[in-house]
């Protein structure tokens, strides 16, 4: 009688274990189906159907880097009190210190710490410095596989082609229509400061 028991017992307790099981899993489902995205994504127990997307907002109007930008020429931009752009041999020029600003992905606004002045490239590539940022201070900032950055206006071109920020090897501006990205006058390295 004992053994008839048992196995009559076993399947039944196993029945109830498994349709349980069924209950709780239906419950966490419909559960998840009442759910916003929002809060579908916030749930460990529930998978979201949408993909998550990373947040660039970190990038935009507030990245600000304190830094000396060193021409493959051998010059330190400058921009002087009076908004003028040229090189400058000596690492610990005050108006060599530069805050390259984040705007947008990509984009940077540059401002001489000490003059207060924006680097700015007007249409006919010349550089000059603009107390007030606008879209003539705007660059798009990219790495070169030499590890060098390079700054090309992000609202001028000429003739269909990039104008980049550059130094001539006696220490000039260089016009931006006379420019390119293979161009060692455009290559820039940002030096933090020591």
């Amino acid at each position: 009688m004992h053994k008839w028991m048992l196995t009559w017992i076993l399947p039944v307790l196993l029945y109830r274990s498994y349709f349980y099981l069924i209950f709780l899993v239906s419950n966490v489902s419909l559960a998840c189906n009442e759910m916003t995205p929002e809060q579908m994504a916030a749930s460990a127990n529930c998978s979201s159907p949408e993909r998550h997307t990373r947040s660039y907002d970190y990038m935009e109007g507030g990245n600000v880097r304190v830094r000396r930008l060193f021409c493959r020429t051998q010059w330190y931009i400058k921009i002087d009190k009076r908004g003028k752009i040229k090189g400058v041999l000596e690492q610990n020029n005050n108006y060599s210190i530069l805050e390259i600003r984040t705007v947008a992905v990509g984009i940077v606004a540059i401002k001489g710490v000490a003059s207060e002045y924006f680097l700015a490239m007007n249409k006919s590539g010349k550089l000059y410095g603009k107390k007030v940022c606008n879209e003539d201070c705007n660059f798009v900032e990219l790495i070169q596989e030499n590890h060098y950055n390079t700054y090309a206006s992000a609202n001028w071109t000429h003739k269909g082609k990039e104008m980049y920020i550059a130094l001539k090897q006696n220490g000039a501006p260089k016009r931006g229509q006379k420019t390119s990205k293979e161009d060692i006058s455009s290559h820039f390295l940002p030096l933090a400061l020591s």
